[in-house]
Parts: structure tokens; C-alpha cells; sequence
């Protein structure tokens, strides 16, 4: 199944949405609750609210890293991740199972500095997404390629949930954001739920309660 992921929304609104959501994010951070509680357990369970901090802004820098290592003159190579099967590939992963250990290790660094880490990487993106072509390809999971686009998009996922998780871990209101961005997230998921449980036990979950039966739709990630 396609990534149903709007294709209306242009690339240069999508990168932008990326952009707002690491900046919302840095505002979060950077606030004496989170810092207060820096070393408390976090609303996801197994990290500290620092740990969450970090883990949200390894995954936005993901996209200047997989940038980085990914030849601007690279083409497809065979079928492309979407950003619903990114997350397939991504929940198979090794990397998935590290999650927890690398980003206690890199909240190590303080909440001072991942304030000012995740400030600069704002202004990074908004340059350097600025600058890459439309068609440009990233290599992502085990060198996997998908347009930045949808990388981008799935960066959303991360970025915001993290976000909302961040907010809720701290006692804080979620910094407002484009609703266009919550929009491509809920596209994704329902695309996800689709794929893991059929047409039908989607229109069930949202519709038809009392017909969903055992049926597990969501949560879908």
C-alpha cells in the first residue's frame, strides 16, 4: 500500500512543517519546568524527561545526517520507502531496540545543551532543506531510500508526539503548531492501520464500535 501522505501539500510547505516543529520543540526544552525535571521519569516509560529531550532531537537531526551521507547525485535503485513503510522498516530494526540506552547517554550533555543543540539544528534545517531539490533521495534504514518529502513527514510523527509527550511529561501547555502537520500524521497512521488490519476493521474502529470486535487497530506505532 501507497503512502496516502497528501501529495497536494508541496515540498517546500512539508519542509517547513519540520522546521516549525524542531523550533516549537526547542522552545519546550528550553524552559525551566523541563529543566527542573530534567533527571524525572518522562511520560514514556523507561526515560527521563531528559532522555526524551534528547531522543526528540536525534530524530530531527536524523534528516541532516541521512543528507549528509546520501550522494545528491543518487537516483532509486528499486522500490522507494514511503513514510508508511519507513515505520514498518523502522519498528524491525535494530536501532529500534537502542532507542532508550542513546538517548539516556546523550541527555548526559545537560539540559542547557541540548537547548542550544536543538536551537542550532533549527536554524541547520531551515537552510539546508531550503537548498535540496524537490526529487532529492535520502538512504535511511539500512541504506533503504525515500524522497526527503517523505522522510520529512515522518520526521513530523517524531517530532510532534515527542513534542506532545514532552508537554505532557512536564506539566506544560503544547506549543501551537500548523494543524496541517497533525493532518499529515493522522494520513500516515490511518495509511499504517490499513495495512496492518484491513479497510474494513479501520471503518469499524472509527465508525462501528460495536462491530470492531478484538480487533486492535490502534494504536498504530
Amino acid at each position: 500500500m501507497t503512502s496516502a501522505a497528501n501529495p497536494s501539500i508541496d515540498s517546500a510547505a512539508v519542509r517547513a512543517l519540520v522546521v516549525e516543529a524542531v523550533a516549537r520543540s526547542a522552545d519546550l526544552i528550553d524552559t525551566p519546568a523541563t529543566a527542573e525535571q530534567w533527571d524525572q521519569p518522562s511520560a514514556l516509560e523507561g526515560m527521563t524527561v531528559g532522555a526524551l529531550c534528547a531522543h526528540l532531537v536525534r530524530a530531527a537531526g536524523a534528516t541532516i545526517a541521512y543528507l549528509d551521507r546520501t550522494s545528491p547525485d543518487r537516483g532509486p535503485d528499486g522500490d522507494l520507502l514511503t513514510a508508511v513503510t519507513y515505520f514498518h522498516a523502522a519498528v524491525d530494526s535494530p536501532v529500534h531496540e537502542q532507542i532508550k540506552d542513546v538517548s539516556a547517554a546523550e541527555s548526559a550533555i545537560g539540559h542547557q545543551a541540548t537547548v542550544d543543540k536543538c536551537r542550532q539544528l533549527v536554524a541547520d534545517l531551515e537552510s539546508r532543506l531550503a537548498d535540496e531539490p524537490v526529487d532529492r533521495l535520502v538512504a535511511a534504514l539500512g541504506g533503504r531510500l525515500l524522497t526527503l518529502d517523505d522522510f520529512c513527514r515522518t520526521r513530523l510523527i517524531e517530532v510532534l508526539l515527542h513534542l506532545d509527550d514532552l508537554a505532557v511529561s512536564t506539566g506544560q501547555n503544547r506549543p501551537n503548531t500548523d494543524p496541517l502537520g497533525p493532518a499529515i500524521i493522522i494520513e500516515i497512521c490511518i495509511d499504517i492501520a490499513r495495512g496492518l488490519n484491513g479497510d474494513w476493521s479501520v471503518l469499524y474502529a472509527l465508525t462501528r464500535a460495536e462491530r470492531s470486535g478484538d480487533t486492535a487497530v490502534f494504536p498504530v506505532l
